[in-house]
């Protein structure tokens, strides 16, 4: 525990990597989130849902994924905050552009983990996550493609991380290549 955050790989003895079908509660988790997020970190602040809860129909491990904005210069200022609003810092899952954070709540009975994702708008990372989710919003068959996948790496994985990434990989990749390209369409 950090914090009082549990940091394991699991939620409740549930593995973190599994599929669960697509749930609203997520957009209204993410709602109420950002709003206090915003309330805490001031504005202007660009607070974005990510991820496969951020994709109607498309389901996956049920984790709220929400991607921050940040200024270089106010780095430790926002780290801090975010770490006083409950967020634990987990410094081995993130990247020189990016800063990951995890928090348990609770919701309407249910146990949440959320993954914040703290990064740079003009960062690749900031405009990778939100392509790729436009991408699967918009493009039903990609994102029942990418369902298959998700299904597929959670069967596999039996909640392994790397071999999890390893498998949904290969997908992402080419969406995003697809993406950058413009041939998508």
């Amino acid at each position: 525990m950090v914090r009082g955050v549990c940091i394991e790989h699991n939620i409740d003895k549930k593995l973190k990597y599994s599929f669960k079908r697509y749930s609203k509660i997520y957009a209204m988790l993410f709602t109420r989130e950002r709003n206090r997020l915003m309330k805490r970190l001031g504005k202007p602040v660009r607070i974005e849902h990510i991820g496969s809860t951020a994709v109607p129909g498309l389901g996956g491990k049920n984790i709220l994924d929400i991607m921050v904005d940040w200024s270089p210069r106010g780095l430790q200022r926002r780290k801090n905050q975010l770490e006083r609003l409950g967020y634990a810092f987990h410094s081995e899952d993130g990247s020189r552009d990016r800063l990951f954070f995890v928090r348990d709540t609770k919701y309407i009975g249910r146990n949440i983990r959320i993954h914040l994702h703290l990064t740079n708008l003009n960062s690749k990372d900031w405009t990778e996550a939100l392509a790729f989710r436009n991408y699967l919003r918009y493009d039903k068959k990609a994102m029942l493609e990418y369902a298959a996948v998700k299904r597929k790496a959670a069967s596999i994985a039996n909640g392994d991380k790397s071999q999890y990434l390893k498998i949904k990989g290969p997908f992402i990749n080419a969406a995003i290549r697809k993406l950058r390209t413009g041939k998508h369409a």
